[in-house]
């Protein structure tokens, strides 16, 4: 066990680092006066009439646009995504991995209104990212620091809605710090 919560410990430490720099490589996007172009230029050595390779999973290449077209397309999205769906994807991708860690550790604890929260945020993140609850759910209690979620949020949006940016890192620092201690103690 102690080795599976150290595994789910440093992998929050990791989506924690992920999403923070995400959230800051993704704001030159949204701004087209930053010369992005002549970065990508200087680092990769490639014109910005150069197609974006990106390349498929047996190898060959996926190559549909020139790089000035993707980060003039880019700029154009408002905010970048930013508040939409490029960090909303982030977090939930995020969840739906540490969730699933939980699962197949079997650590899942019902005692536990951190790893109950999770558990039905993975739920919502699998649900089109709304909270979705049947029956009786969430049948114990289930928080994130000193908020509690039930079921009248049943339908409404999880990430994004109920959760932002900033509570998404204390849950993986509450994480972290849950299956570090869980570690800790079980070496000691």
């Amino acid at each position: 066990m102690s080795s599976d919560a150290a595994r789910i410990a440093q992998m929050a430490k990791e989506f924690k680092i992920a999403f923070s720099g995400f959230s800051l490589a993704i704001v030159p996007l949204a701004d087209p006066r930053l010369p992005l172009v002549g970065i990508f230029q200087s680092l990769y050595e490639q014109s910005a009439d150069s197609p974006l390779i990106i390349r498929r999973q047996d190898g060959t290449e996926h190559s549909s646009q020139r790089i000035f077209d993707v980060f003039a397309n880019a700029a154009k999205i408002p905010g970048a995504g930013l508040r939409g769906d490029l960090l909303a994807f982030m977090v939930m991708h995020g969840v739906a991995r540490i969730g699933d860690a939980i699962d197949q550790a079997r650590l899942r604890d019902p005692s536990s209104p951190l790893l109950e929260f999770t558990r039905h945020l993975r739920n919502a993140c699998a649900h089109g990212n709304r909270w979705h609850f049947r029956g009786t759910e969430p049948r114990f209690p289930a928080a994130l620091r000193a908020r509690s979620i039930d079921s009248s949020l049943h339908g409404s949006q999880a990430v994004n809605g109920w959760l932002g940016p900033g509570d998404y890192l204390d849950l993986l620092d509450d994480l972290a710090d849950h299956f570090g201690a869980t570690d800790q103690a079980a070496t000691v």
